[in-house]
């Protein structure tokens, strides 16, 4: 008797018995032979063991290369280890019966449809992977199975215990245990030596800037999005963030979308953000003071482009307003009379124009204008013309609302070492920077009001740029962004958060700009990480704190005080 079987799109015929009996009556010869040829063996060993008193040496099949390091973040959680594992594959030209080994290892092989396992036996070879990690588990139930032609072997495998967590971080090993992406390739050397890799992350603080992140492509029916948290003082990576995201222990499952590092591997215009820059270069080269007006009312065209407000103004804006409403027009008028070298000489101090020398591959270059023309000068200041990964944005506002010097960041725990401080950024520029970020978020007219979380003294900048697409830019198609600094009387962090392609919902009044999409997570992480970075909430009214937050325009000042526009 016999039965037919579907085994995926085909009609099998396959022996109407037990498999396993089937199985066990095909080994039984074996085993006898097998069975006696161990026992002459055994014969013979005790037979050699009367004629040499030497105690008998032990042989493992075990392998003696050097376990690979662990990988920590910086509380000492373990993100990356080794554990025992097996390997599963068949020698298909010793298999008896390709459709009934097919039935029974489907249930054990549960990412392999029956049509896989089926090609894998039937292949004109003598090895056949059927799974190069499987657990001890597994592999016992494959051989209690007794399937004919079919083997395992012991070997090490990564295992990620934190699964989704900062994933492209981490990295992936390849069979080998040999680094293939994130940290496991950056630091391979290093790990397969067997030596730790601490790395600065906080796990915790990384989850938080997940979800919030998350949260925020949800409700803004976005594709993606990205976030780093800095530390100002050190340059160290606290948290990385990039989704869609994927489980580092299967990597190889994950499509190339999840794969792809928004915090370090893409590229992004990040519009007004640069202002940040903009402003400090400003203030620095001596060239403006905060309290200088600049046109913002007469219309702006360069090169056949013309350069326009999301708000048209009424009456012109100094210098500090001109970052706090967010003005187009004032930051390029600004730039146009900065020039391009002062322009560009900030750029390179800040790292901007070179790629990040970080700890893992997925480092992208930024794209620069070429040739850099006035019109360039111009649309740089307020972030178009110019696209950075979002690590790039976080060490040079870290350089800029810092100590003034050169920040250079880092995965790993404890920074980067320098043998000297390459100064950018004046103390007094670097202390009305603040002050004026500061503005970005508490005034009447700043774009930042939805990251204002009350005793945290928080200070940033929101960015909104279209996306180029076949070379154009697609209106409807935003990068939203948001980077803040805290507590920005003496900062200690900056976090920036960015959503991809967010789109206008009716409680945002159908805008996607960064201060709806963008700010609201900046503020919920900061809510929520604050105490785990042991940042506590102030008073930012103290005499001992109000002096660093004011900025040397008293027009604005007063703006601010009386809430008049």
């Amino acid at each position: 008797m016999s039965i037919w079987r579907k085994l995926g799109k085909k009609l099998i015929e396959v022996p109407d018995q037990d498999p396993r009996s089937t199985a066990r009556n095909r080994l039984a010869l074996p085993v006898m032979i097998g069975t006696g040829a161990f026992l002459m063996i055994g014969i013979q060993l005790v037979s050699l063991s009367f004629e040499d008193s030497r105690p008998m040496q032990r042989f493992t099949n075990k392998s003696t290369a050097i376990e690979r390091g662990k990988i920590y973040d910086r509380g000492g959680r373990i993100l990356a280890t080794t554990l025992p594992a097996f390997e599963l594959y068949a020698d298909p030209r010793t298999i008896m019966n390709p459709y009934e080994a097919t039935v029974q290892l489907s249930d054990l092989l549960p990412n392999l449809t029956e049509e896989q396992i089926f090609s894998q036996l039937t292949r004109n070879t003598r090895y056949a992977e059927l799974s190069w990690r499987v657990s001890p588990a597994t592999y016992a139930k494959a051989l209690e199975r007794g399937i004919v032609g079919v083997y395992g072997r012991e070997r090490d495998t990564r295992f990620y215990p934190q699964k989704y967590e900062a994933a492209h971080l981490i990295g992936t090993v390849n069979k080998d245990n040999f680094g293939l992406t994130g940290i496991e390739s950056g630091m391979n050397e290093a790990l397969a030596k067997g030596e730790d890799v601490h790395l600065s992350i906080d796990v915790a603080v990384q989850a938080i800037l997940r979800e919030e992140i998350e949260t925020q492509i949800s409700k803004f029916q976005a594709i993606g999005g990205g976030g780093i948290v800095m530390d100002v003082k050190t340059g160290e990576i606290i948290a990385m963030v990039s989704l869609p995201h994927y489980n580092a222990n299967y990597y190889s499952r994950a499509d190339k979308d999840a794969q792809f590092n928004r915090a370090t591997k893409g590229v992004y215009e990040m519009g007004s953000t640069f202002k940040i820059l903009n402003t400090a270069m400003a203030l620095d080269s001596g060239v403006f003071d905060a309290s200088d007006m600049i046109d913002v009312v007469s219309p702006l065209r360069v090169a056949g482009r013309t350069i326009n407000d999301f708000k048209k103004e009424k009456q012109a804006l100094n210098v500090a307003e001109v970052m706090v409403v967010s003005s187009n027009k004032g930051s390029a008028r600004i730039a146009d009379k900065l020039g391009a070298d002062i322009q560009q000489k900030y750029l390179s101090s800040l790292g901007l124009l070179n790629r990040l020398n970080l700890e893992i591959p997925e480092v992208a270059t930024p794209i620069i204008p070429a040739p850099w023309q006035r019109v360039s000068t111009m649309t740089v200041s307020y972030g178009h013309g110019i696209s950075v990964t979002l690590a790039h944005l976080a060490a040079a506002v870290s350089t800029t609302i810092g100590d003034g010097t050169r920040v250079h960041p880092s995965l790993i725990k404890g920074g980067v070492k320098k043998d000297y401080d390459e100064r950018v950024f004046s103390h007094e520029t670097v202390r009305q920077t603040r002050a004026i970020m500061r503005r970005v978020v508490t005034h009447k007219r700043g774009t930042g009001k939805f990251a204002n979380i009350k005793g945290y003294v928080v200070g940033g900048k929101t960015g909104t740029s279209e996306k180029i697409v076949d070379g154009r830019y697609a209106k409807n198609l935003n990068i939203a962004s948001f980077l803040a600094a805290f507590p920005a009387h003496d900062p200690q962090y900056v976090v920036v958060a960015m959503v991809d392609e967010p789109k206008g919902q009716k409680f945002s009044q159908y805008y996607a700009t960064g201060g709806w999409v963008a700010a609201p997570a900046v503020g919920g992480f900061i809510r929520r990480a604050a105490p785990l970075l042991n940042v506590a909430p102030v008073d930012e009214t103290s005499p001992k704190i109000r002096p660093f937050l004011e900025v040397n325009s008293p027009q604005l000042d007063a703006e601010v005080q009386n809430a008049s526009y």
